[in-house]
Protein backbone atom coordinates (compact mmCIF):
# COMPACT_ATOMS: atom_id res chain seq x y z
CA UNK A 1 0.00 0.00 0.00
CA UNK A 2 1.31 3.77 -1.03
CA UNK A 3 2.24 5.97 1.53
CA UNK A 4 0.80 9.34 -0.12
CA UNK A 5 -2.20 10.76 -2.66
CA UNK A 6 -5.61 8.46 -3.25
CA UNK A 7 -6.05 4.96 -2.12
CA UNK A 8 -3.03 5.31 0.56
CA UNK A 9 -2.38 4.73 3.51
CA UNK A 10 -2.67 8.57 4.50
CA UNK A 11 -6.53 8.10 3.10
CA UNK A 12 -7.49 5.49 5.46
CA UNK A 13 -5.44 8.02 8.41
CA UNK A 14 -7.65 10.69 6.81
CA UNK A 15 -11.35 8.74 7.15
CA UNK A 16 -10.37 7.18 10.54
CA UNK A 17 -9.63 11.06 11.77
CA UNK A 18 -12.76 12.18 10.22
CA UNK A 19 -15.06 9.67 12.30
CA UNK A 20 -12.52 10.71 15.25
CA UNK A 21 -13.53 14.29 14.93
CA UNK A 22 -17.03 13.64 14.31
CA UNK A 23 -17.41 11.73 17.86
CA UNK A 24 -15.40 14.00 19.54
CA UNK A 25 -17.86 17.13 18.61
CA UNK A 26 -20.86 14.88 19.72
CA UNK A 27 -18.97 14.21 23.01
CA UNK A 28 -18.11 17.76 23.31
CA UNK A 29 -21.98 18.69 22.95
CA UNK A 30 -23.06 16.15 24.98
CA UNK A 31 -20.81 17.63 27.35
CA UNK A 32 -21.87 21.10 27.23
CA UNK A 33 -25.21 20.09 27.31
CA UNK A 34 -24.97 18.70 31.24
CA UNK A 35 -22.98 21.78 32.00
CA UNK A 36 -26.11 23.92 31.29
CA UNK A 37 -28.05 21.48 33.07
CA UNK A 38 -26.21 21.48 35.71
CA UNK A 39 -26.04 25.63 35.67
CA UNK A 40 -29.64 25.67 35.56
CA UNK A 41 -30.31 23.08 38.36
CA UNK A 42 -27.91 25.11 40.33
CA UNK A 43 -29.99 28.20 39.44
CA UNK A 44 -33.17 26.83 40.57
CA UNK A 45 -32.11 25.94 43.79
CA UNK A 46 -30.13 29.70 43.99
CA UNK A 47 -33.79 31.28 43.40
CA UNK A 48 -36.07 28.70 45.29
CA UNK A 49 -38.68 28.59 42.40
CA UNK A 50 -38.53 25.54 39.77
CA UNK A 51 -38.38 21.92 40.09
CA UNK A 52 -37.14 19.98 42.85
CA UNK A 53 -34.67 17.39 41.41
CA UNK A 54 -34.95 13.94 42.77
CA UNK A 55 -32.33 12.72 45.49
CA UNK A 56 -30.25 10.73 42.68
CA UNK A 57 -29.33 13.44 40.39
CA UNK A 58 -29.10 15.72 43.11
CA UNK A 59 -26.34 13.71 44.41
CA UNK A 60 -25.06 13.35 40.92
CA UNK A 61 -24.81 17.47 40.76
CA UNK A 62 -22.48 17.41 43.58
CA UNK A 63 -19.78 19.77 43.87
CA UNK A 64 -17.49 17.29 42.62
CA UNK A 65 -19.30 16.44 38.97
CA UNK A 66 -19.88 20.23 38.58
CA UNK A 67 -16.18 21.49 39.15
CA UNK A 68 -14.77 18.48 37.32
CA UNK A 69 -17.39 18.72 34.04
CA UNK A 70 -15.85 21.69 32.62
CA UNK A 71 -12.46 20.25 33.13
CA UNK A 72 -13.53 17.15 30.78
CA UNK A 73 -14.94 19.45 28.16
CA UNK A 74 -12.15 21.74 27.90
CA UNK A 75 -9.45 18.43 27.66
CA UNK A 76 -12.24 17.06 24.89
CA UNK A 77 -12.26 20.93 22.94
CA UNK A 78 -8.44 20.52 22.97
CA UNK A 79 -8.38 16.98 21.85
CA UNK A 80 -10.88 18.28 18.75
CA UNK A 81 -8.37 21.04 17.92
CA UNK A 82 -5.72 18.46 17.52
CA UNK A 83 -7.80 16.21 15.69
CA UNK A 84 -9.06 18.73 13.34
CA UNK A 85 -5.38 19.99 12.47
CA UNK A 86 -4.14 16.67 12.15
CA UNK A 87 -7.14 16.25 9.45
CA UNK A 88 -5.82 19.08 7.73
CA UNK A 89 -2.52 17.79 7.35
CA UNK A 90 -3.45 14.40 6.54
CA UNK A 91 -5.29 15.89 3.75
CA UNK A 92 -2.23 17.54 2.34
CA UNK A 93 -0.57 13.92 2.26
CA UNK A 94 -3.42 12.64 0.23
CA UNK A 95 -3.07 15.60 -2.41
CA UNK A 96 0.92 14.07 -2.45
CA UNK A 97 2.05 17.79 -1.22
CA UNK A 98 3.15 17.27 2.49
CA UNK A 99 5.79 20.07 2.21
CA UNK A 100 3.26 22.85 1.97
CA UNK A 101 3.63 26.21 4.55
CA UNK A 102 0.46 25.25 6.04
CA UNK A 103 1.15 22.32 7.58
CA UNK A 104 4.34 24.09 9.48
CA UNK A 105 1.51 26.33 10.85
CA UNK A 106 -0.95 23.73 11.78
CA UNK A 107 2.03 21.60 13.52
CA UNK A 108 2.69 24.94 15.47
CA UNK A 109 -0.75 25.16 16.25
CA UNK A 110 -1.11 21.53 17.63
CA UNK A 111 1.97 22.51 19.73
CA UNK A 112 0.45 25.63 21.40
CA UNK A 113 -2.82 23.54 21.95
CA UNK A 114 -1.04 21.07 24.09
CA UNK A 115 0.97 23.44 25.69
CA UNK A 116 -1.59 25.24 26.71
CA UNK A 117 -3.94 22.55 27.61
CA UNK A 118 -1.17 21.60 30.14
CA UNK A 119 -0.79 25.30 31.87
CA UNK A 120 -4.73 25.08 32.31
CA UNK A 121 -4.75 21.94 33.36
CA UNK A 122 -1.66 22.98 35.88
CA UNK A 123 -4.01 26.06 37.26
CA UNK A 124 -6.95 24.20 37.29
CA UNK A 125 -5.35 21.50 39.89
CA UNK A 126 -4.19 24.79 42.05
CA UNK A 127 -8.19 26.17 41.86
CA UNK A 128 -9.93 22.83 42.47
CA UNK A 129 -7.64 22.70 45.44
CA UNK A 130 -8.49 26.12 46.80
CA UNK A 131 -12.31 25.70 45.91
CA UNK A 132 -12.26 22.16 48.05
CA UNK A 133 -10.43 24.09 51.03
CA UNK A 134 -13.06 26.93 50.77
CA UNK A 135 -16.06 24.94 50.75
CA UNK A 136 -14.83 22.65 53.58
CA UNK A 137 -13.76 19.73 51.48
CA UNK A 138 -9.69 20.02 52.32
CA UNK A 139 -7.50 18.12 49.89
CA UNK A 140 -5.65 16.47 52.24
CA UNK A 141 -8.96 15.11 53.36
CA UNK A 142 -8.91 12.65 50.61
CA UNK A 143 -11.12 14.49 48.18
CA UNK A 144 -11.65 11.93 45.15
CA UNK A 145 -11.65 14.60 42.44
CA UNK A 146 -8.45 15.69 41.71
CA UNK A 147 -5.40 13.43 41.41
CA UNK A 148 -2.36 14.28 42.21
CA UNK A 149 -0.42 16.76 41.12
CA UNK A 150 2.26 14.91 38.06
CA UNK A 151 4.91 17.22 35.61
CA UNK A 152 3.33 15.43 32.43
CA UNK A 153 7.01 15.32 30.82
CA UNK A 154 5.68 13.36 28.21
CA UNK A 155 3.44 16.41 26.68
CA UNK A 156 6.26 18.87 27.25
CA UNK A 157 8.55 16.32 25.34
CA UNK A 158 5.97 16.27 22.69
CA UNK A 159 5.62 20.44 22.60
CA UNK A 160 9.09 20.58 21.67
CA UNK A 161 8.90 17.89 19.16
CA UNK A 162 5.94 19.12 17.43
CA UNK A 163 7.63 22.70 17.05
CA UNK A 164 10.97 21.02 15.69
CA UNK A 165 8.66 19.22 12.73
CA UNK A 166 6.68 22.61 12.39
CA UNK A 167 10.49 24.53 11.56
CA UNK A 168 10.95 21.31 9.06
CA UNK A 169 7.98 21.70 7.29
CA UNK A 170 8.42 24.99 7.19
CA UNK A 171 11.99 24.94 6.16
CA UNK A 172 10.89 21.94 3.48
CA UNK A 173 8.16 24.45 1.82
CA UNK A 174 10.51 27.35 1.78
CA UNK A 175 13.25 25.02 -0.04
CA UNK A 176 10.45 23.74 -2.70
CA UNK A 177 9.52 26.96 -3.21
CA UNK A 178 13.34 28.27 -4.03
CA UNK A 179 13.91 25.28 -6.16
CA UNK A 180 10.53 25.88 -8.05
CA UNK A 181 11.89 29.32 -8.86
CA UNK A 182 15.54 27.83 -10.20
CA UNK A 183 15.61 27.55 -13.66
Amino acid sequence: MKTLGQGSLAQALKILLDIVYYLLWAGLAFASLIIVLIVSGRLYQLLGSGPVLPPGIQQFLAIDVVLVLPLAATALATVTFVVDRLRRISATLIVGDPFVAENSGHSRAIAIAIAVYQLLQYSAHGVLALLFTLTGHPVEGGARVIPEFSLNLGAWVAVLALVVLSEIFREGARMREEQKLTI
